[in-house]
């Protein structure tokens, strides 16, 4: 009898605390390059939805690219339009590589990949389906050898004071 009201007890208290769980897991939109080519005039076009207006989230893009990338740096351009269709428009430079042409970021076989911060803490101020576009800003019809392409946004990780 005790074994059970015990377990009773645990089971009780997990689902409780469970279901007073509101943290959202982290989305990740990625797209993978045919041929390894960046085409400069075809952006990320795709979408993603907001459900919790309460919460705070950091929003960044990966990318990731071939050993032997010629490019330090990749100017991007950032646009994500609300549901009402206001639009934020976010100019970010990913560096790929270090000032010693070395490649930096996380490594795995031959593919390199950077992250880069687009907002920290952002909130968004309407629930709904967000569009969501991001291109290629360099002088370079195509962009080679980059693999993929990644939107994450996650929930913030809050700072102890």
């Amino acid at each position: 009898m005790y074994k059970i009201t015990v377990s009773l007890l645990f089971f009780t208290c997990v689902s409780f605390l469970l279901s007073c769980s509101s943290k959202e897991e982290k989305t990740e939109i990625k797209i993978q390059f045919p041929n390894h080519i960046w085409n400069r005039f075809e952006p990320m076009d795709t979408t993603f939805t907001v459900s919790n207006t309460k919460m705070i989230y950091d929003v960044s893009v990966e990318l990731s690219v071939l050993n032997g990338f010629e490019h330090s740096r990749v100017p991007i351009e950032v646009v994500i339009t609300s549901p009402s269709g206001q639009k934020n428009i976010v100019n970010k430079i990913i560096a790929v590589k270090d000032n010693q042409n070395n490649h930096i970021g996380n490594v795995y076989g031959d593919t390199w990949t950077v992250e880069q911060t687009i907002y920290s803490h952002k909130e968004f101020t309407e629930e709904g389906v967000y569009a969501l576009s991001i291109q290629n800003r360099t002088q370079y019809y195509e962009l080679f050898p980059v693999v993929s392409l990644s939107f994450v946004i996650s929930p913030a990780k809050i700072k102890d004071k």
